[in-house]
């Protein structure tokens, strides 16, 4: 028997049923605490864990984890913004040239920087970090797209209980770099595109040549010295002269620019594109889902009741509207008209009718960027740069 006059042992405290545990880590060298949340449907134990310096640090983590869990949100602790932002873009519907820009602009900004971060993690100073770093590179309207991703994300999250508070909504946006002066065509510059696209002429009138020595490509340039495949010569390059025929150009790049190699029809069949988009000043999703049903040319007329968007309605209310066509524009359609039943016929069977007005050579619709390439190839034709097809480029000249 022992010495009953000897202290007994004080007997080791056990955690209560529920309460949640804290231990020393070794490997990590720091305090863990973790809190039990039931079990999945195959038995396994579902556990939050958290860590701290000290036990105090961890006693307060825990507690916020349970606030958490009283008011209903279950962050997963490997939850990334990453994934939140593809949780998003996956559960919306929009046209397939608007997705492909946000996840282009994810992919390339959001995931790189920010995309491993965990969710639950994420705070406010975090994402003013973020943007700061994008400002010096980036423009106030690509800072509030990508504002706006984020922003919509996290609010997906916070639906599915995922996350508590939306941080993204409590900071300001930089200033961001300044962007490009908006720029419109002249009465001239759009004249000349116009004479481009019906094959009368173009801005490039003389062949060159760009080097120092006999041999080397001829280019196509302009009156200035622009060359149309882009090239800068180097400032010892000797510019000689060589002829006035644009045909008789060598360089692969400015035939093809100027699609010199290229049948008259294939130049021609989109001549009727260019006369509405800038007589007119419609919008690229205005001319890629206009139909025949609403092109009257007897009457003149030409109702603007659609567009490529996800709905398939105009931008706005006053978009949708019947204009008056001028008469190098009836003129421009009958002639787009007979090509493309021309067109139909050598197709055949492969024919796809939509009857839309502006498609390609089997009858399918133009994608935003095939349609853009178009446009900036005449440009670059006509001899005044790259241009996109937007109506803002456009100006409202004379028939």
């Amino acid at each position: 028997m022992g010495n009953p006059s000897q202290p007994t042992k004080p007997k080791k405290r056990y955690r209560d049923h529920g309460d949640d545990g804290i231990h020393w880590d070794k490997i990590n060298k720091c305090y863990m605490g973790t809190i039990s949340l039931g079990f999945k449907p195959d038995g396994q134990r579902v556990r939050r864990t958290v860590r701290g310096k000290t036990k105090a640090e961890v006693k307060d983590n825990l507690d916020k984890v349970h606030a958490e869990i009283n008011a209903g949100i279950r962050t997963p602790a490997t939850y990334t913004i990453e994934q939140c932002v593809k949780d998003w873009l996956y559960s919306i519907e929009r046209d397939d040239h608007t997705l492909a820009t946000w996840r282009s602009q994810a992919k390339k900004w959001i995931y790189p920087k920010i995309g491993p971060t965990k969710l639950k993690d994420f705070q406010a100073a975090d994402a003013e970090k973020f943007f700061e770093e994008l400002a010096k590179s980036l423009g106030k309207r690509s800072l509030t797209m990508i504002k706006s991703t984020l922003r919509r994300s996290i609010r997906r999250a916070q639906v599915h209980n995922l996350i508590g508070r939306n941080v993204v909504e409590l900071i300001d946006l930089p200033a961001g770099q300044p962007g490009h002066p908006s720029r419109a065509m002249t009465q001239e510059q759009a004249g000349r595109v116009l004479k481009a696209a019906s094959g009368k002429g173009m801005g490039y009138v003389r062949t060159v040549k760009a080097s120092k020595g006999h041999y080397g490509a001829t280019h196509a340039a302009t009156e200035t010295g622009e060359l149309a495949c882009g090239t800068k010569p180097h400032r010892n390059a000797t510019i000689t002269k060589v002829g006035r025929e644009i045909k008789e150009t060598t360089c692969r790049t400015c035939r093809s620019q100027l699609g010199l190699d290229e049948t008259d029809n294939a130049n021609l069949r989109l001549e009727a594109l260019f006369v509405l988009a800038i007589t007119l000043g419609l919008r690229p999703g205005q001319l890629r889902k206009l139909t025949w049903d609403h092109v009257d040319l007897s009457g003149g007329v030409v109702h603007v009741w659609r567009s490529a968007s996800k709905s398939g309605d105009t931008k706005t209310a006053k978009s949708r509207r019947s204009l008056v066509l001028p008469k190098r524009a009836i003129v421009a359609l009958k002639a787009h008209k007979v090509r493309q039943d021309r067109e139909r016929r050598e197709a055949g069977e492969a024919w796809r009718d939509n009857d839309l007005v502006f498609c390609q050579e089997n009858g399918d619709a133009y994608t935003s960027d095939a349609l853009n390439w178009r446009f900036s190839k005449m440009t670059r034709k006509a001899g005044i740069g790259h241009w996109h097809a937007t109506r803002a480029g456009t100006p409202q000249c004379p028939s």
